[in-house]
């Protein structure tokens, strides 16, 4: 018996070791050639990337890291001969490359594919630039299926399992698995209590919002601003309660409410972003169960940016400019005594201010995002390169800061009567690493109204979502988002609102005020806790 056994054992390890010493194919692909305009040139490295995700197996087909290709193939080749000399110098199986050519909105993909045997398959591919992600999709699934034989049941086990943080967050459907049996029953269900906290209907209309530890004991606070106040709440036993509140000076128009640890001792201080007539009046609080004024009339709009390369939170101002309004330079800011001036600058893109600017960390730098006066989402590399703008309107607020415009050189006018111009506020980003890869995401809102997309000042909004959105290499993708939330949204944060442990989604709602807009508005905060040990 026991010979019988060996013998048995030593046909199973000869069956079995082909098997053994297959090893996983390699495949690189190069950088593309872009042919066009100068601020399409992001897309050579963006194909690149996105192709590269798409086209890896895992244990059956591996990329080859982008840092060797860029040692190793220094120029595209320009025919099958030299593809295969770079091919064999990369040390590859199979080597991707190609070009795309940009003419206005139209354009031309092509992509080659080399494999060992050395023939050239050609795909090549007519779009318009709007359809450049889903042509590369169709592109990487014909690779994928007759280059690398991969199955349409290996393709669909590549695809991760999709596992929503919260039963009230939409998982994006192009992701390919399912989270939800059907999107539009979900959609309309998770809008009513499911998955979420909701606060009860305070009797004011809020203007902005913070969830931080005020007072340094460990937990968090609520706080919410309106047109006259500042609130603190703290939430116990399923309840925002009130525990402090402070009138703030009269007749300033109060537009962004931040929270940063100035003095480093574990305790944020408040930050708020003003204005007296035109002029910028902010101002700068304390918390420590009661409220107190450190600094009522700072003459520069302050702003807390995550600075890079430490993304570590910081104070930042800007003054008013002549040939319009905020275009002066954004500075950070410096505390001398009670007292706050500014400091060095910060080198931006155009238009770039202290409400509409965030850095999102991207590989070994990082991207700077602004949200135009459009409300369109511009996308910047580090260096000040456009790199897109969306089509879809991000952070649309009705909060905003009227002022006369002028001609350069000359006063601004001071008659009452004359026209003023107005320019909005847009809601916070938000830079996150929820699923804990290497690849941050931005949390932002999408305000959504029928009429704002033909009145440029229409600002009451009925509903809107909360969005998750990262870069995939062309173009900002979504990740997942908020069911529909009836109402405004003013402001939202990522923190642990009522102290549990587990990290919230915290959004603050002004309720609409109807189709005549005569209905009074109301505030209520809602959360949606989230499961990130999943991830």
């Amino acid at each position: 018996m026991f010979k019988r056994l060996l013998i048995n054992l030593a046909v199973l390890l000869l069956c079995a070791a082909p098997a053994l010493a297959q090893e996983a194919k390699t495949f690189a692909v190069l950088p593309f050639g872009v042919h066009g305009p100068q601020e399409y040139q992001y897309l050579s490295q963006g194909i690149q990337s996105m192709l590269t995700t798409r086209l890896t197996w895992p244990e059956n087909f591996t990329p080859l890291d982008a840092a060797a290709i860029r040692k190793a193939a220094a120029t595209l080749p320009a025919d099958a001969a030299s593809a295969e000399k770079i091919r064999q110098t990369l040390g590859v199986d199979y080597l991707v490359w190609g070009s795309l050519t940009v003419m206005g909105q139209e354009c031309s993909l092509d992509v080659n594919t080399l494999d060992p045997q050395g023939q050239n398959i050609p795909r090549p591919t007519q779009s318009t630039l709007s359809q450049v992600i889903p042509s590369l999709e169709t592109v990487a699934k014909d690779i994928n299926s007759q280059v690398f034989g991969k199955p349409e049941s290996a393709v669909a086990k590549a695809q991760p399992a999709v596992t929503p943080m919260n039963e009230a967050l939409i998982v994006n459907e192009t992701k390919g698995a399912t989270a939800y049996a059907n999107p539009s029953l979900k959609y309309e269900d998770a809008d009513s209590t499911m998955g979420r906290w909701r606060s009860q209907t305070l009797p004011f209309t809020s203007r902005g919002m913070v969830v931080c530890d005020g007072d340094g004991d460990g937990q968090n606070e609520v706080f919410l601003m309106t047109d006259s106040t500042l609130i603190a709440y703290r939430v116990s036993d399923g309840e925002m309660k009130q525990i402090a509140e402070l009138d703030l000076p009269k007749n300033r128009n109060y537009v962004r409410l931040n929270s940063i640890d100035i003095n480093r001792d574990g305790r944020h201080e408040l930050v708020i972003a003003a204005a007296l007539d035109k002029d910028p009046k902010s101002l700068i609080v304390e918390f420590d169960g009661k409220f107190s004024v450190k600094a009522e009339s700072i003459p520069y709009f302050l702003g807390v940016l995550n600075m890079p390369p430490s993304f570590m939170p910081t104070l930042v101002g800007q003054g008013t400019g002549r040939s319009k309004y905020l275009d002066s330079k954004i500075h950070q800011m410096i505390k001398r005594g009670d007292t706050y001036d500014i400091g060095p600058a910060i080198d931006l893109p155009l238009g770039g201010t202290v409400f509409n600017v965030t850095f999102l960390p991207f590989e070994e730098n990082h991207q700077i995002i602004i949200i135009d006066d459009y409300d369109h989402m511009r996308i910047y590399s580090a260096t000040g390169t456009l790199l897109t703008t969306t089509d879809e309107t991000y952070a649309g607020s009705n909060l905003g800061i009227e002022y006369h415009s002028a001609p350069m050189g000359l006063q601004p006018p001071t008659e009452q009567n004359m026209p003023a111009n107005k320019v909005f506020i847009p809601l916070r980003a938000i830079p996150s690493n929820l699923d804990k890869d290497s690849r941050h995401e931005l949390i932002i809102s999408r305000n959504i109204s029928v009429s704002a997309q033909f009145f440029s000042n229409y600002r009451d909004y009925p509903q809107g979502e909360i969005h998750s959105m990262y870069w995939d290499g062309v173009g900002m993708s979504l990740q997942w988002k908020t069911a529909r939330i009836k109402g405004t949204v003013t402001d939202y944060a990522l923190a642990d609102m009522d102290n549990d442990g587990a990290l919230d989604l915290v959004v603050s709602i002004n309720s609409h005020t109807g189709m005549a807009g005569t209905a009074k508005k109301r505030t209520m905060v809602v959360a949606y806790p989230l499961d990130v040990t999943k991830q």
